[in-house]
């Protein structure tokens, strides 16, 4: 009995002092301990509270804020290079550009256009004169380059032109050359016969002039073969006579007459 009297009595002091202790009591996030049954406990709370609060905010906000501001000049730098690198692109262009337009300019000017495909019809505008800037291996590219010009009469790789109008001999040649061309020069019987059957019965000069007893044609070769007619006449210059037979239908003649010519341009 004594022993469960001592029991009692010690778990009423610890009941005792137990009821004397404070107690703690958990409230809220900013000041999470306070002394529960304080007189001013409500009252210290509200302001550990608010610091509480304001403060994970300012910290949350300032976080937030400043790695906002280290991609926008990452950016800007990295924009720079790029910005550069267009500028010379461009620059580049406008450069080549204008050399490919001088270019053209230039082969424009430099060489005439001329028609290459066989099956067109040539233009008037096209004709061997036009293609002596060219170079030979241009020429043997060139359709236009091996068409004879409108009103000429092609044989081999000679173009013929029968005139209209009278001229002299030196005025025949000046006209011949300003085409590109001379008096023709006859040296086969196949050029004699041709512009016997072409002449329509008329009297023209050819490139045939006499230096003394020295019959010359105009390009400096000496006459090999001849076709005088069996009239004889006087004169320092040679006239063809399509009215005669090709065998022997030349004729001598004053270089100042005026007959009709026949000029010759080889292709």
């Amino acid at each position: 009995m004594e022993m469960q009297d001592v029991a009692a009595k010690k778990k009423q002091c610890e009941k005792e002092k137990a009821a004397k202790e404070p107690m703690l009591e958990v409230k809220g996030q900013g000041n999470p301990y306070t002394l529960a049954g304080g007189p001013s406990s409500a009252e210290e709370a509200e302001p550990d509270d608010y610091t509480g609060l304001k403060k994970p905010s300012e910290d949350i906000y300032s976080n937030i804020s400043e790695p906002a501001k280290q991609p926008v000049k990452e950016g800007q730098s990295a924009r720079r290079p790029y910005r550069v690198a267009c500028l010379i692109l461009t620059v580049l262009c406008f450069v080549l550009l204008l050399v490919i337009v001088v270019l053209l300019v230039k082969m424009k000017a430099g060489s005439p256009a001329c028609p290459v495909n066989p099956v067109s019809s040539v233009p008037s505008a096209c004709n061997v004169e036009q293609c002596r800037p060219f170079t030979p291996q241009q020429r043997n590219q060139c359709y236009c380059c091996h068409q004879c010009p409108p009103g000429w009469v092609r044989l081999d790789q000679s173009c013929f032109f029968l005139s209209t109008f009278t001229l002299s001999w030196d005025e025949s040649q000046k006209n011949c050359s300003v085409g590109g061309g001379f008096l023709a020069v006859v040296n086969s019987q196949r050029v004699q016969t041709f512009l016997t059957l072409n002449g329509n019965r008329m009297k023209y000069w050819i490139g045939l002039r006499s230096s003394g007893a020295k019959w010359t044609w105009v390009d400096n070769t000496t006459l090999q073969q001849s076709y005088w007619g069996a009239r004889q006449t006087s004169g320092d210059c040679g006239i063809l006579s399509s009215n005669d037979h090709a065998e022997n239908n030349w004729m001598k003649s004053p270089c100042s007459s005026y007959t009709y010519y026949i000029c010759q341009v080889r292709l």
